[in-house]
């Protein structure tokens, strides 16, 4: 996958799974409930790279892009990125790009093979670009973004 499609992606965040797939930008691919009566529905894209749906109305909600591997099983995503985002940054380079977080979340001790995380961080993306869009920053207990999600900003429910 390359910048590009990434960028294609964070654009088509709130199209619904139908729209996508008339859109030839998704196959009818089996959306995967990580438990039963799961309210979000997933799909591996490519290595590191995933989308959630809204399981009630099929509406592509969330893009993840995993940077860093933390669990055994995580896959980390290789290719691409579109600018400002690189595979490899810190919190202070995401700062001294996005300024100050709108919502944050500091560091967690979540269970084993988790351990220790570096909380996270949200920025609104540019609303000409990307309207109605944000990116969260998750990052390892050393503070390098771990995981880019792009999502929107109102999902229409809780």
């Amino acid at each position: 996958m390359n910048a590009e499609k990434i960028e294609s992606w964070i654009k088509k965040l709130g199209f619904n799974y139908d729209e996508l797939i008339s859109q030839g930008v998704v196959f009818d691919n089996v959306l995967e409930a990580l438990y039963p009566d799961a309210d979000l529905l997933d799909m591996d894209l490519e290595t590191g790279v995933s989308l959630s749906f809204w399981a009630e109305t099929k509406k592509l909600e969330t893009l993840f892009v995993t940077l860093k591997k933390t669990m055994p099983e995580v896959i980390e995503y290789t290719g691409a990125l579109p600018l400002p985002f690189a595979l490899e940054m810190t919190q202070s380079e995401v700062h001294a790009i996005f300024g100050e977080p709108v919502e944050s979340r500091g560091p967690v001790r979540m269970p084993e093979p988790m351990g220790q995380t570096g909380g996270w961080e949200s920025y609104p993306l540019d609303p000409v670009v990307y309207p109605g869009k944000k990116v969260t920053f998750q990052y390892t207990s050393a503070m390098e973004v771990k995981t880019l999600v792009f999502t929107l900003i109102d999902k229409g429910h809780d």
